[in-house]
């Protein structure tokens, strides 16, 4: 089977938003520099680390799922610390969460192993069986490169 690429939410307004977010701060903390204010320094240097943290916090579910032999690939973003591959035997369920205010919106997320899925409504239910299912096409078909063990 040929490797898929699923796209849940628009990885690039996603990453443009972390690009942008830490631009700006990166732009304020570059000129606090310039003009030598070590309080406006040390604040803007406090606010990178947030904002990488933020993006690599677990408010943000993964955006983006390729699945290859040699394993499943989850993507949060291009400033994420969190994107990772994981082994093809990863189990993977699609949850039921309700969000809104008051908790009456339905939406869906996809579980693989220990990584969610960003949240999505009942018309992306079947983007996230399809990502399902493209994983178990791919578990059936040949060997799991990921538990094979190479020695040099």
């Amino acid at each position: 089977m040929d490797p898929a690429t699923f796209i849940i939410k628009s990885l690039y307004v996603q990453n443009t938003i972390m690009l942008l977010s830490l631009g700006v701060v990166v732009l304020l903390l570059l000129r606090s520099l310039i003009k030598k204010k070590l309080k406006h320094t040390l604040v803007f240097s406090v606010w990178v680390f947030i904002v990488i943290w933020f993006f690599s916090s677990p408010f943000f579910g993964f955006s983006a799922v390729s699945v290859r032999p040699e394993g499943i690939y989850i993507n949060y973003g291009i400033i994420s610390l969190r994107n990772s591959l994981l082994p093809l035997d990863s189990q993977w369920k699609i949850e039921t969460y309700f969000g809104g205010i008051r908790r009456t919106k339905k939406l869906y997320l996809l579980r693989v192993g220990d990584h969610e899925s960003m949240k999505v409504r009942a018309k992306g239910l079947n983007l996230l069986q399809e990502i399902g299912n493209a994983i178990d096409k791919m578990r059936s078909h040949g060997v799991n490169f990921s538990k094979k063990i190479v020695t040099l």
